[in-house]
């Protein structure tokens, strides 16, 4: 009889023990969920806060610090730890390479640290009377190679980034004067490193700029595009950025049943083609591509053309507004509006939410025009960097700007030049931001 109850006790204390280990598991995987949650935040509004646009701004880099810890603090506030609550002073957040200023601004890193200091046990109680800790701690980082060979010294890595527009632009920035299109403009970027040429909010940086598209496919009506030497200059509407129709390699977009039009252009400009696009001069791995072509069988411009409708489907301009806004001039991290026509109004969001993304917010591929000496390019086209832009609204017609013309603003550079042959970066968003360390 002693001996069964001896066995029923080591039984039951095994049971407890057992106990004890699987709440320790599961709160360390908790605590490693919220932490990763926590620090892909922070890197996230670092980005946001424009850290990466502005190389060399230590002031803008503190505010976005404080920003990023705002947010990780928040975020990670929404799990729980052996079901209790995380709060604010459970974690801690770093920014590993923040006191160097000119690395943060390219690759900023932060690095989050959650606790729980009061696990409940039962077993182990027996041998201690002090709680059990659990804590976790995840790393995580924007990555913008503008500027990298400044820090690397090198080659820097590449992006490759998906869903990408088909609108091929030139390295001229039609805001301010420099020589980019034989003199008609700046560059964006430096075309051998990616250096941002004006780094920073506009009027004096890039940051901000608002200009006009169109395609540079000469007075029309079409049918096709006749390629005209690259260029910008005044307009109807303002500063006009001229681009070229792209010929994206076909692939299987995603697109709302109420977009999508007769032409691959049309598709791919209200619509997601997840090709690949990486920048620089070294060839991807496919199915990634660094070149594209022009698409010459399409004219964009007319109304009811393939521009108008594409940009008017994306960014939900139907029937002539109900876009989403964003605030300007613009402040860190930005501010957009929810339109009437956004996805999700009426739902889960409200005209004039504040929101951190949007369907208008579109990358842009920019091409070397600096080997054809001013000619309109005749075959493919290196691709060396990237705008993400805002689209505002797409021009109607009917005097002044054209219809299928429409409006953006520069919300940020990515300038991989020709030395970006390291080992590729791969993006979901204008700037890479991934997980480095759990």
């Amino acid at each position: 009889m002693i001996l069964v109850v001896l066995a029923m006790l080591s039984m039951l204390g095994m049971v407890a023990l057992a106990i004890d280990v699987i709440t320790l598991y599961s709160a360390r995987s908790e605590t490693q969920r919220a932490a990763d949650s926590a620090a892909l935040v922070a890197a996230k509004m670092l980005v946001d806060a424009g850290v990466t646009g502005d190389p060399g701004n230590a002031a803008l880099q503190t505010t976005a610090q404080t920003i990023a810890t705002t947010a990780a603090k928040d975020v990670a506030r929404q799990s729980v730890i052996a079901g209790r609550p995380i709060q604010a002073a459970d974690v801690t957040v770093t920014f590993p390479n923040g006191a160097n200023t000119a690395q943060f601004s390219i690759n900023p890193q932060v690095s989050v640290t959650v606790q729980n200091a009061n696990l409940p046990t039962f077993f182990s109680r027996i041998w201690s009377r002090a709680a059990l800790t659990v804590r976790a701690t995840a790393s995580a980082e924007g990555f913008n190679p503008s500027n990298a060979t400044t820090i690397t010294g090198g080659a820097t890595a590449p992006v490759i980034a998906r869903c990408v527009k088909p609108f091929i632009v030139p390295n001229c920035d039609p805001i301010h004067a420099g020589g980019g299109c034989g003199g008609a403009g700046a560059t964006f970027f430096n075309t051998a490193t990616g250096t941002i040429t004006n780094p920073g909010a506009a009027p004096g940086g890039i940051i901000g700029e608002q200009f006009q598209m169109v395609s540079n496919c000469g007075p029309g009506p079409g049918p096709g595009c006749a390629a005209q030497p690259p260029t910008v200059g005044p307009g109807g509407g303002g500063l006009r950025l001229y681009y070229y129709p792209a010929q994206i390699p076909a692939a299987t977009n995603s697109c709302p049943a109420a977009c999508g039009g007769g032409t691959n252009f049309e598709n791919d400009t209200s619509c997601c083609n997840p090709t690949p696009i990486s920048c620089g001069n070294a060839p991807p791995i496919a199915p990634a591509v660094n070149q594209l072509t022009i698409d010459g069988t399409v004219y964009p411009e007319g109304g009811g053309g393939p521009a108008q409708s594409g940009v008017e489907c994306l960014i939900h301009q139907r029937p002539g507004n109900g876009m989403d806004n964003l605030t300007l001039p613009i402040s860190y991290p930005m501010q957009i509006e929810v339109g009437n026509n956004h996805p999700l109004a009426g739902t889960v969001l409200s005209a004039n939410d504040p929101v951190t993304t949007s369907d208008s917010l579109v990358m842009v591929p920019v091409y070397d025009d600096t080997p054809g000496l001013g000619a309109a390019p005749t075959g493919p086209v290196n691709i060396i960097g990237f705008l993400q832009v805002f689209i505002n609204h797409a021009f109607p017609g009917g005097g002044g700007p054209k219809a299928g013309e429409f409006q953006v603003t520069v919300v940020n550079v990515i300038g991989c030049g020709a030395t970006a042959t390291a080992a590729p970066v791969s993006a979901s968003s204008a700037i890479p931001v991934r997980l480095i360390h759990q």
